[in-house]
C-alpha cells in the first residue's frame, strides 16, 4: 500500500513510520523538518508545511495514497496557538484530502474527546484537571515533565517511585500545582477536531483519541480497542506505549474496520 503520513518525524510518526516499512508498505512522509529523517527504501520524506504551504501544493502530496494519516500536532505548550494550529491545520487536511479524492483518512487526535460518562466528555468532566493529574504514574509524569520543563512533575514521579501514595491514589502536591490548568490548547484543539470529522461522513474517515496515558515505552505487542469512552484500568484510566498506539494505527491502515468511528486504544499486560 501507499501510505502519507503527516507528522512522520514526531514522537508517533516516526514509529508509524517505521512499523509500516516493516510490513512491506510505501510511505511518503510529509513535515516541517522532513530532513530529519534519514533516507531509507521505500520512504519519501517531503518538507511540507500544513499551515502555510498552498492547497495545491500539500493535495498535490497526498494525492494517490491509499491512506492518508495525520499525526500532525499543534504543540505541548499552554498558548493558544497551540489550539489554532490544531484546528486550523484540521481543516485544511480535511479540505485537501477530499480535493485530492482520498481514499481513507485516519486521524490522530486527543483524549480529551473522549466520554467518561454519557453525555460527558472527559475534558467537561469537573474531576479535570486535578484528578486526572493526581493519578497519573511515574513514567508517565516523567514524561509530562521531560515535555512542559515543569519540576512539580519530576517530584511527583519521585512520590510515586518511593512508594508514598497507593497506585490510585491522588498526589495532593500536584493536585494544586496543575489546579489552574483549566485551558490545554492542544487537547481542545484536538476535542474541536472531532466535531469536525463527525460532522461529515461525506468521505473516509477514522478518528483516533490516544488513551490519558499514551507516552513513551516498551512495546508490548498488544492492544485492546474501544469506541468513543475512554478505556479505564482498575479505576483510572488506562495507558499504552506509543509503539504499541502505532502498531494500532498500522492495523487500522491495512483492516480499514473503524470507517467514520472514534475509537481509542489501551495496553494489554
Amino acid at each position: 500500500m501507499k501510505v502519507a503520513i503527516i507528522g512522520h518525524t514526531g514522537m508517533g510518526g516516526q514509529l508509524l513510520t517505521q512499523e509500516l516499512l516493516l510490513r512491506g508498505h510505501h510511505i511518503t512522509g510529509l513535515a516541517l523538518d522532513a530532513e530529519k529523517c534519514p533516507p531509507q527504501k521505500n520512504l519519501s520524506s517531503i518538507t511540507c508545511n500544513i499551515l502555510d504551504d498552498s492547497y495545491e501544493s500539500v493535495v498535490n502530496n497526498i494525492r494517490g495514497h491509499d491512506v492518508v494519516v495525520s499525526a500532525f500536532s499543534g504543540g505541548h505548550e499552554v498558548d493558544m496557538q497551540v489550539y489554532y494550529r490544531q484546528v486550523e491545520a484540521t481543516r485544511k487536511i480535511i479540505r485537501c484530502f477530499k480535493q485530492a479524492k482520498g481514499r481513507y483518512l485516519i486521524y490522530i487526535g486527543g483524549a480529551a474527546s473522549l466520554y467518561v460518562k454519557p453525555g460527558m466528555q472527559m475534558f467537561d468532566d469537573p474531576r479535570f484537571p486535578q484528578w486526572y493529574f493526581g493519578i497519573a504514574p511515574a513514567e508517565h509524569l516523567r514524561w509530562l515533565g521531560d515535555i512542559t520543563h515543569e519540576s512539580f512533575f519530576f517530584a511527583a514521579a519521585e512520590r510515586r517511585e518511593k512508594g508514598l501514595l497507593a497506585r490510585s491514589e491522588p498526589d495532593h502536591e500536584l493536585q494544586q500545582a496543575v489546579a489552574g490548568w483549566k485551558r490545554v490548547p492542544l487537547l481542545e484543539g484536538c476535542r474541536v477536531a472531532l466535531d469536525l470529522f463527525e460532522a461529515d461522513k461525506g468521505f473516509n474517515w477514522s478518528f483516533l483519541s490516544p488513551p490519558w496515558f499514551y507516552r513513551p515505552g516498551k512495546k508490548v505487542g498488544g492492544y485492546q480497542t474501544g469506541v468513543d469512552f475512554m478505556l479505564m484500568d482498575n479505576g483510572i484510566p488506562a495507558s499504552i506505549s506509543v509503539p504499541d498506539l502505532q502498531m494500532a494505527v498500522a492495523d487500522e491502515v491495512e483492516n480499514q474496520f473503524l470507517l467514520h468511528k472514534h475509537w481509542t486504544v489501551a495496553g494489554v499486560n
